[in-house]
């Protein structure tokens, strides 16, 4: 059985393109801007989202050596758009080939070495931490003055 039933994998796969595609109608100005002091930007929340991504499933599970993307580095949704998909290909077929020895396997959790949590445990904090930011995102263009932003929750 998949980590992901497939419902959630299909909304999963398509996040990044999903939530870009809403930022489109607004300025690069406004996506850099924060609503309010002390709040990130919509362009530090997206890249967040993709280097969450890559430190949980890429660094954390798989060992891979850890890239920290600067929000400063990307002046366009397409800068983001572009690893980001490409990372985000790269976990689905990943996420594939992990049968159950894998996904009850444990890492050590890094903020925490005295925590440990399943491969499987993981995977689902990513969906769910996306979740989390994707509302961010959306309230932030809501306070734009979108209000055609659509139901994206993940069974939807």
């Amino acid at each position: 059985m998949p980590v992901l039933p497939p419902v959630i994998a299909d909304t999963f796969r398509t996040v990044p393109a999903d939530i870009i595609e809403q930022c489109r109608p607004h300025s690069w100005e406004q996506l850099m801007s924060a609503a309010a002091p002390g709040m990130k930007s919509i362009r530090e929340i997206l890249v967040h989202m993709m280097g969450t991504e890559h430190f949980w499933l890429h660094h954390v599970v798989e060992g891979k050596p850890l890239r920290r993307p600067d929000p400063a580095a990307f002046a366009s949704l397409e800068s983001i758009l572009t690893p980001w998909s490409g990372q985000r290909d790269a976990t689905m077929n990943w996420l594939g080939t992990l049968g159950p020895g894998d996904l009850s396997s444990s890492r050590t959790q890094p903020a925490n070495p005295s925590k440990s949590a399943t491969v499987a445990d993981i995977i689902w904090h990513v969906v769910t931490h996306e979740q989390y930011h994707r509302g961010q995102i959306f309230t932030r263009l809501a306070f734009l003055g979108r209000r055609d932003l659509p139901d994206n929750d993940l069974l939807r």
